[in-house]
């Protein structure tokens, strides 16, 4: 299972299909792996208990869906997710496990920014064979193996986070030849995070890395990000310029289009507050509550938690909440009196690097996308590994 788990890393970023099949070998040898040792007490914890009411609360959404065979499938994508991450956390139970997978997310990682690199000088990825995202005139916006800037910058909203925690103690726990190559990863990253001219993404990372500077209270940290915002500032090109300035103009542009689609959530959301119209239905219900005011092409509500509520109702989206707040409150404190270097500096750059990501979701449906979605209980399950392994050593 373990040696499984690489390809399952590897596949989650581009490929849904090969995901599925490394997947599902990963969680039956895992399961098998269970009833074998019999360690069940991993379980045994109210992280787990609140995934499972997070499932319940989705189960119970089918009582209001009128797209049952969607809901269905809506049903066992999530089970998926939740005993994907369990059998991460199952999976990784030392140290030296942990270490190797974590090394194997910033490798493809930046591997992944490297072709997205490609990508922005031949107009081609070469993974996928992706072409970028159209923007403006001849702007376009980089994709990577992803087939959206926007689903790309939600992978970079988690992964540069994973990169900016090891900038400071990276040395310390690699060698210098592997710390120079992740080095190089992120800022590569940090490149391809500009590409996707994602307004969310770019907000996400810069609230989380204002947090891990004021965590981790590192002088570097606070002279690299002053240097990359002044780089930024000053080098970077016109239409990048533009797209940052146009966080403050709410009348225009993609703002009034979101308010719409939010709009149309909230409508949802009110038809069936408690419960939701039925877990994976949002696409088959949004042409329904349209505003008769102002035109708007169907769509993704681009707010993972009011397509959540929409969908599973306000208790579902509570439960979820729930679910990470409890996630972080009882991680970081594990991690930040650590005894281990490297969970100390790895289990913080993994619990940063998920807030990060939730928060763009808030701009983005990254809840919704069955790539991302993957990806996120994926890290999740090895962030909580890593909390493990943190109380025993």
């Amino acid at each position: 299972a373990f040696i499984v788990l690489f390809f399952v890393i590897a596949f989650a970023s581009f490929s849904i299909s090969l995901f599925e099949i490394a997947s599902a070998l990963f969680m039956g040898l895992a399961l098998i792996s269970l009833f074998r040792t019999r360690h069940f007490f991993y379980f045994r914890t109210l992280f787990v208990y609140l995934a499972l009411f997070y499932f319940a609360c989705n189960l119970l959404s089918l009582t209001q869906s009128d797209y049952m065979q969607a809901s269905w499938r809506g049903i066992f994508k999530v089970l998926k997710n939740i005993l994907i991450c369990f059998s991460a956390f199952y999976v990784l139970d030392s140290e030296q496990k942990l270490k190797k997978v974590f090394e194997w997310l910033l490798i493809v990682a930046a591997v992944i920014g490297l072709d997205a690199l490609i990508q922005g000088v031949s107009g081609v990825e070469l993974i996928r064979g992706r072409h970028m995202t159209p923007y403006w005139g001849e702007i376009k916006r980089w994709t990577g193996p992803f087939s959206h800037a926007n689903d790309y910058s939600a992978y970079l909203s988690l992964v540069v986070l994973l990169f900016f925690g090891i900038v400071i103690d990276g040395a310390q726990l690699f060698s210098l030849r592997k710390y120079w190559f992740y080095m190089a990863g992120f800022f590569i990253n940090i490149l391809c995070l500009i590409g996707t001219y994602s307004r969310g993404a770019w907000l996400a990372v810069l609230v989380t890395s204002a947090g891990v500077v004021f965590i981790r209270k590192s002088k570097r940290l606070i002279g690299l990000m002053i240097l990359t915002f002044l780089a930024i500032s000053f080098f970077a090109p016109a239409p990048i310029k533009m797209r940052a300035a146009s966080f403050f103009d709410v009348k225009n542009g993609t703002f009034v289009e979101r308010r719409e689609l939010w709009g149309e959530s909230l409508r949802m959301i009110e038809k069936s507050p408690w419960l939701g119209l039925g877990v994976n239905t949002y696409a088959k219900n949004e042409p329904k509550f349209k505003s008769k005011i102002r035109y708007t092409d169907n769509q993704y509500a681009h707010n993972g938690y009011l397509q959540m509520a929409a969908e599973i109702g306000l208790i579902g989206v509570l439960s979820f909440l729930a679910m990470m707040v409890y996630f972080f409150a009882s991680a970081l404190p594990v991690f930040l009196r650590s005894k281990s270097f490297f969970l100390k500096t790895a289990g913080l750059a993994l619990c940063f690097g998920i807030f990060s990501f939730l928060i763009h979701s808030a701009t983005d449906t990254n809840l919704q996308s069955l790539l991302l979605v993957n990806t996120l209980w994926l890290v999740m399950g090895v962030a909580w590994a890593a909390k493990r392994c943190s109380e025993k050593a």
